[in-house]
């Protein structure tokens, strides 16, 4: 049972080096509350859906609450390999995004890699942003009910939503969560996310979010 914290410290101490935001060392800080759901199910003939929801609620000099709903549908096309793609509506005070994606994810043994490229289409843009999600996350059993899960996602765009806007690194998170089987198909999941965030024309951000999810399979 010992290894499993060691592998998830090393895990996000090793990807917290090699983050290095160039204005990490002076960034307001504030804290938000996310409310998360996921319902999963197996279609057959090795496709999968995912179907996950939030509530983002924030603190007023952030932003106005955020609620998002986003639909995925994978392909295994080998073991513990799998692609697909989907679309989220990301709604902010009266403003929605819609963000199609694709993705690519290997799962083995504890760790899952997925890379996910996504276009971010916003009211009144001068195009579609386009963000590339890079997260390396991995999950212990630690008992029949308990699992330890820890993770990290870097975001970079590549085309911003405005010639105005800067490309490059956006944000990188931290996630370190247990989830807990509480009955058939029913697992909660009480987490905590570092999220540091690149803002244009202000000083950058580091966000505490206690989180909690709750995931459903059938």
């Amino acid at each position: 049972m010992k290894r499993a914290p060691t592998r998830i410290a090393m895990l996000l101490a090793a990807l917290a080096c090699a983050w290095q935001p160039s204005s990490a060392s002076a960034a307001d800080e504030d804290t938000q509350f996310w409310l998360v759901g996921f319902v999963r199910s197996d279609l057959g003939d090795d496709f999968f859906l995912t179907v996950d929801a939030s509530l983002r609620i924030r603190e007023p000099q952030i932003g106005p609450d955020q609620q998002t709903i986003r639909v995925t549908v994978e392909k295994e096309v080998a073991d513990g390999i799998r692609i697909g793609g989907g679309a989220a509506v990301f709604e902010t005070d009266g403003q929605t995004e819609f963000r199609p994606h694709q993705q690519l994810r290997i799962v083995s043994g504890g760790w899952d890699f997925r890379t996910r490229f996504e276009q971010r289409m916003f009211p009144g843009a001068d195009r579609t942003e386009l963000r590339f999600r890079q997260r390396v996350q991995y999950t212990e059993r630690l008992s029949k009910t308990v699992d330890l899960i820890g993770s990290a996602e870097w975001f970079t765009v590549f085309q911003a939503r405005s010639a105005a806007r800067q490309d490059g690194t956006e944000q990188v998170r931290f996630v370190a969560a247990v989830a807990v089987d509480v009955a058939k198909g029913l697992e909660v999941q009480p987490g905590y996310v570092l999220w540091y965030s690149r803002r244009e024309g202000r000083t950058d951000g580091i966000s505490h979010i206690p989180q909690l999810t709750l995931n459903y399979r059938f």
